[in-house]
């Protein structure tokens, strides 16, 4: 079985993109979808899938704008999930390709601690990109683990950490990590709702290009947030 775990909030148009992406995965193995919605309201989450369990959780904290909740709601998630089974961080703002959950359960079958790199990311509203040139380490959106590195992840998580992907790719795992070749994951900037945290959001970051260069024909469903 795989794990998801995924913050969310107040993302509505980004949340309907996320299920999109989950329900035509190719993996056929079961999967615990772990959903932390903090936002004032709650977000339809509609998703259903033969196979999949889906979990929302409705947190006592609620997001306010300028708020960082990112540490609140990963530990509202991590409480839930099994310690013994792997875990896929599935960002309710980005793009995976179909056969991502596939290509993660098969890496995790040898290492502990799996990612997509290099890490590229697309701003929606401005039609910027940027594609950064990191090989030995992944964002925490193209980012699975199990055993040590997931208890090192949680431990982090408890302990106040902010930067977690670059933080937990830096600890030494003998070996027992891997960098999947492929264009997985695609961080999306930029779109509307609950602002973002990482770098990228801003309009003016990265070179101007098309979106359908990296994700193909998916990419129509990004065009309507283009801001003009």
């Amino acid at each position: 079985m795989l794990q998801l775990i995924t913050p969310t909030g107040e993302r509505p148009e980004a949340w309907a993109l996320c299920e999109r992406w989950a329900l035509r995965q190719t993996y056929r193995g079961p999967v615990r979808w772990v959903i932390v919605d903090d936002g004032r309201e709650p977000q339809p989450v509609r998703f259903s899938r033969d196979g999949w369990s889906v979990e929302v959780i409705r947190p006592k904290h609620r997001w306010a704008p300028g708020a960082n909740t990112q540490r609140e709601n990963l530990l509202e998630a991590l409480a839930r999930i099994d310690m013994s089974l792997p875990v896929v961080c599935w960002e309710d703002d980005d793009y995976y390709t179909a056969d991502w959950l596939d290509v993660a359960a098969d890496a995790l079958s040898r290492v502990e601690l799996i990612g997509s790199a290099p890490n590229r990311y697309f701003n929606v509203r401005s039609g910027r990109r940027i594609q950064h040139t990191n090989r030995n380490h992944a964002s925490l959106c193209a980012t699975a683990m199990r055993g040590k590195a997931l208890r090192d992840f949680r431990a982090m998580v408890e302990r106040g950490w902010r930067i977690y992907d670059i933080s937990l790719w830096r600890r030494e795992f003998q070996g027992r990590r891997e960098i999947v070749a492929g264009d997985y994951v695609t961080g999306i900037k930029g779109m509307p709702g609950r602002g973002g945290i990482a770098s990228g959001h801003g309009m003016t970051e990265g070179q101007p290009g098309e979106l359908r260069d990296w994700i193909g024909e998916d990419a129509t469903h990004y065009k309507r947030f283009r801001h003009e």
